[in-house]
């Protein structure tokens, strides 16, 4: 491997081109990425179109939040709350509406502080690209040819572009199939719909954002753990065969290069580690606020599914809608679970690595450099965190779908006690009734 190949170094605007450009359209990046020397040392970091788009963005917010108080008398229940005929509509929306202005305060009120930290999560990500190209510029060719980086951004970006259709597709399905049993005019149902799509679409930008920081990260851990496999290779070789006519010897399998390798793996695995302790450090507040409204707004959708469920007696085949809102708020979740995971899980299989690799048949030498290495990993916490009250791992995710899942299997059987105190079984409500 030739150790002074010259790579981009400037190759995580490349793995950050979709999501950067994404982000601009809802205000989110209005700072530029350097794309080479000339734009790093450039005094004017921010971009026009981000800084357009974002004042933008606010003005859209704080009229939208203009409207929560009309919007909440447009859906306050008018009729009798005492009538005995009250239909099932009736029922969700006098219980379900305030919980819908509220989790639409609380969510609104969420965006408004993760808009005052902004200048703050900007500075420490533009820490974070100057971290990224300065690992790059002194350890490009331990990841690998320019081929093998120009991979990692081209999957990195087709991951992004996957997530965005994904979520574009299931906000506009959401959207557009809910608030038909609600008794709203059409410009308030409107109004809704583009509210609610353009709410999502800007909520999967940071989803998106941590995805590609992750995905980099594990790219390029995946790439130090290949170059590991040297170590295989010496450990099960008695004796070096010397070079012949169809043969190049390779000069990292001597062992005085050996360790030389392992000094290198192990600054770039610090070097990695540390990028991301700084990636944790500048999302953990913006994904724990992502994660709250991603709660808030799930919970009155499932509330109105376990009423439904219970008061049908599950005779009734739930709306697309009512089960796609809380799967598009749970893949958010999942999103950001599943990359953290990511990074972390092959940062920690260096450890495995290299036990698995530790053999009688290596030298003095290099058993030193791996217990060096190995007890460097033991001391370095590989994980993101929550500011300590979790760690944003697939444990979590399980953890918040049993919880998910616990609240709507109480939320039905509460209702159904009740209704079966109100209603013989003959009598309950079937699908026409709802329909009412």
């Amino acid at each position: 491997m030739d150790t002074n190949m010259k790579v981009d170094s400037y190759i995580v605007f490349k793995s950050f081109s979709v999501p950067y450009y994404y982000s601009i359209l809802f205000g989110w990046m209005p700072i530029r990425i350097p794309k080479n020397d000339r734009e790093m040392i450039n005094k004017n970091l921010w971009s026009i179109s981000g800084l357009i788009f974002s004042l933008s963005y606010i003005i859209l917010l704080i009229v939208s939040g203009s409207t929560t108080r009309e919007l909440r008398n447009a859906i306050k229940y008018q009729g009798n709350r005492t009538s005995s005929n009250l239909t099932i509509h009736d029922r969700i929306q006098i219980v379900v509406g305030p919980m819908f202005i509220i989790s639409l305060w609380l969510n609104q009120t969420i965006i408004i502080v993760i808009y005052i930290l902004m200048p703050f999560h900007l500075k420490g990500l533009r820490k974070v690209f100057e971290l990224f190209n300065a690992f790059f510029k002194s350890h490009g060719s331990i990841m690998g040819d320019k081929n093998t980086i120009n991979m990692i951004a081209r999957n990195t970006n087709i991951e992004s572009i996957m997530m965005i259709i994904i979520n574009t597709v299931l906000s506009i399905v959401s959207v557009t199939t809910s608030f038909s049993r609600i008794r709203l005019t059409f410009a308030w149902k409107l109004f809704i719909m583009i509210d609610n799509v353009i709410h999502k679409l800007e909520a999967l930008s940071l989803c998106i954002q941590f995805w590609c920081m992750c995905s980099v990260l594990a790219k390029c851990f995946k790439c130090l753990n290949v170059s590991l496999d040297r170590l295989r290779v010496r450990k099960n070789q008695v004796m070096i065969r010397p070079p012949g006519l169809f043969t190049m010897s390779d000069r990292l399998i001597l062992p005085t290069n050996m360790v030389m390798l392992l000094r290198k793996l192990n600054r770039a695995h610090t070097d990695l580690c540390f990028i991301l302790d700084r990636i944790n450090d500048v999302y953990q507040v913006l994904i724990l606020l992502s994660i709250i409204t991603c709660i808030l707004n799930m919970l009155p959708h499932l509330f109105v599914l376990g009423i439904i469920m219970a008061y049908s007696n599950f005779r009734i085949t739930p709306q697309i809608s009512m089960v796609i809102w809380p799967l598009h708020y749970m893949l958010r979740v999942y999103i950001l679970c599943k990359a953290a995971s990511f990074a972390t899980n092959e940062a920690r299989r260096t450890k495995t690595i290299l036990n698995a690799s530790f053999d009688k048949r290596l030298t003095d030498d290099e058993k030193k450099g791996i217990k060096r290495f190995l007890e460097r990993i033991d001391n370095k916490k590989i994980r993101f965190s929550l500011y300590g009250l979790s760690y944003l791992d697939d444990e979590y995710f399980l953890s918040s779908v049993m919880a998910v899942g616990g609240y709507l299997v109480i939320i039905i059987q509460s209702y159904m006690t009740v209704i079966e105190e109100q209603y013989p079984i003959y009598d309950r409500p079937t699908a026409d009734k709802f329909d009412e």
